[in-house]
Order: C-alpha cells, then sequence, then structure tokens
C-alpha cells in the first residue's frame, strides 16, 4: 500500500486531510512537533520531530511515495527568522530530500499570500486574482507574506525541473475544527476566520478593518481538504501531475465577499449585531489590536492586511480537475452550528 506522509497533520486543515485519507483506506504517516496534540489521529502512523530538523524529515521520509506538506508558522506577529525558517526555508529542505529519496508525488499547501492582493493601485476593485496573476515583491506587507511567496519560488524551480510537484493555494479557510474547542483561546491559528468571528460574538472583536467594503475569498476547510486528496489520486496508472493540467499552482478558493457582508450574514445566523468600522490612522492602539499582544485579534500588519482586497476566483481548478466548494452561506450555516454546540456562542 502506498504510505503517504502529512506534514502539520495536527493543525486546522491538517487534521481534516488526514480524517479523509484514513476514511480512504490510504496509510498515512504523520509527521508531528514532541508538542503536539495527537488525539483523534487514530489510524496514522505518528512520528515526532520538527519540520525545520532534517534528520527528523529524513527520518519521517524512509519508505514515502506521496507527500502532502501542511505545516506552516500561521500565527501573526513572529520574528522574520521564524517565519523563513518554518515557511520557507523547511519547504526548500523538504522539496531537496524528496528529490533524493525520489518520493513520486508531492503537494504543497501553499497561501494566497503567495499571489498577492487584488484591488486599487494593482488593479480594478472588481478584478479577480488567478493563478497567472503575479505577486508584485514590492507590494509584500510583512514577513508572513514575504515567506510564502519564497516558498513557492522554490517549488516552481522544482516544477522547471519536471519534477513531480504541486501546490494548492487556499484562500481564507473557515469551517469547524476536528478536534474539542470550548474556547476561543483554544481555535487553531489557523482557523482566523472563525476566530475572527467568535470574538466578535463574544463581544471581542476591535472592529471591521476600514469601510468594510474590501471584498475576501472565503472556501471552506472541507472543501480544502478534499481537493488535495483529489489532485494527489489524479490519474494514478499515469503521468503526474496529468500533462492536460493547466498550471502547477492551483487555487481552492471560494465565494467572495465583502468584509461587511461576511459579518452582516454571520450576525443573522448567530443572532449578533454588525460590529463597528474601524478606519486606519497613525499609531495603532492598543485598544484597535486587543487588550494584550497576547489577546490582540490581530497584529498591526494583519489590519493592514485586512484592509485590503483578496479577490480570487476558482475557476481553473474546477475546469482542469472538478474542484467543487460550497456556497458560503450553506459553510457558514454548518460553521455556526458547530461554534454553537462547542460552546463559541450562544
Amino acid at each position: 500500500m502506498t504510505l503517504h506522509l502529512v506534514t502539520g497533520g495536527t493543525g486546522y486543515l491538517g487534521r481534516h486531510l488526514v480524517a479523509k485519507l484514513l476514511a480512504g483506506g490510504k496509510q498515512v504517516r504523520v509527521l508531528a512537533r514532541a508538542s503536539s496534540d495527537v488525539a483523534g489521529l487514530d489510524g496514522a502512523e505518528i512520528v515526532r520531530g520538527d519540520i525545520t530538523d532534517r534528520a527528523a524529515v529524513e527520518s519521517a521520509l524512509d519508505g514515502v511515495e506521496r507527500v502532502f506538506h501542511v505545516a506552516a508558522e500561521t500565527r501573526d506577529g513572529q520574528p522574520a527568522d521564524v517565519y523563513d525558517k518554518v515557511n520557507h526555508k523547511a519547504v526548500t529542505q523538504l522539496l531537496e530530500l524528496a528529490s533524493e529519496r525520489d518520493v513520486k508525488r508531492l503537494v504543497h499547501t501553499s497561501h494566497f499570500y503567495a499571489i498577492g492582493r487584488s484591488g486599487e493601485p494593482r488593479s480594478a476593485p472588481d478584478f479577480v486574482n488567478d493563478e497567472y496573476w503575479t505577486h508584485d515583491p514590492g507590494d509584500i506587507h510583512d514577513a508572513q507574506e514575504e515567506s510564502k511567496y519564497a516558498a513557492e519560488n522554490s517549488l516552481n524551480q522544482r516544477v522547471s525541473l519536471s519534477e513531480p510537484r504541486l501546490a494548492l493555494i487556499p484562500t481564507m479557510m473557515y469551517g469547524p475544527e476536528l478536534r474539542d474547542v470550548s474556547s476561543v483561546a483554544e481555535l487553531a491559528h489557523g482557523n482566523r476566520i472563525v476566530r475572527m468571528l467568535a470574538d466578535h460574538a463574544a463581544g471581542k472583536y476591535p472592529g471591521i478593518p476600514g469601510d468594510g467594503s474590501q471584498r475576501w475569498n472565503l472556501t471552506h476547510v472541507e472543501d480544502v481538504a478534499a481537493a488535495h486528496v483529489t489532485v494527489m489520486d489524479a490519474g494514478d496508472e499515469g503521468e503526474w501531475p496529468p500533462p492536460r493540467w493547466t498550471h502547477w499552482h492551483y487555487l481552492c478558493a471560494g465565494d467572495n465577499v465583502s468584509v461587511k457582508d461576511l459579518f452582516a450574514r454571520f450576525g443573522k445566523l448567530a443572532g449578533v449585531g454588525e460590529p463597528k468600522s474601524v478606519m486606519p490612522r497613525r499609531g495603532l492602539s492598543a485598544k484597535l489590536l486587543g487588550a494584550t499582544p497576547k489577546e490582540a485579534t490581530r497584529s498591526p500588519e494583519r489590519f493592514l492586511t485586512d484592509l485590503h482586497w483578496w479577490q480570487f476566483t476558482p475557476a481553473m481548478a474546477e475546469a482542469d480537475w472538478g474542484y467543487a466548494h460550497r456556497p458560503l452561506d450553506e459553510g457558514l450555516e454548518q460553521t455556526v452550528a458547530w461554534m454553537r454546540s462547542s460552546g463559541l456562542i450562544g
């Protein structure tokens, strides 16, 4: 049986991916840090180690034919070298080791930061980015975004050598978690949209950045996990990725919605009012970001990215390999029901 390695399998997306692989009868190995909670991953082989540790990665790759690289530093406000080490250098190292071990297929979970924002001044307000949109290095907001952009470049170099590598680019993921959660603090850092909505329901959200007209693309975490399995299993008996596929990276996108409309839809389902708008001003205050750095809803860097438009289309993935995403209203209804059952709202 083909052995699949999942890095980041204890994270937000990673748990959904591992669950789908196991449900499909796949043999799964998870590389997890010593401090990671592996409860709920029954059926998967757990190998302890850090993605930045070369020896640990080498050990985890033993006997592996297929790799899902999902591990990433998703916390806001980390030092630049942390983002570079985890999100860029670890990816480059994994690609190198996978090449040495002749790994047959590798799917790298990228980030919409690697493509860049939409909207003015780079494009018209209603322009929607696709896979051919090229990030402007001069428009990178912070070290986290830079690390994601650099990792994509590393993968692209491997693709140019005709190695069987592919990137999937989730947009802003939302949805339930596959572990027990009873407070906002326990939510995964990668589950940022739900953290934001739960904070608002609890009266702790500092406010919509700007006037709320900026549009974001939201995609359900279960749809992204399903996409990973679909592309990995495509063309099992032939060349991979299939030659007919248009690109070496694909957007796993959902619906584009204004931030103000997102909160309005959530408020209708959760029974809460809309948050106030917070306009940018010089010297962002502690009140704007949260009571303390530990409790802050977003970092100053994230406030700036939240002011911008992040519109994307999944059209290429839909045409090439049948990507499918649920409508935002359906996904939000499911998410709010889970939040309520977990005690996050209501």
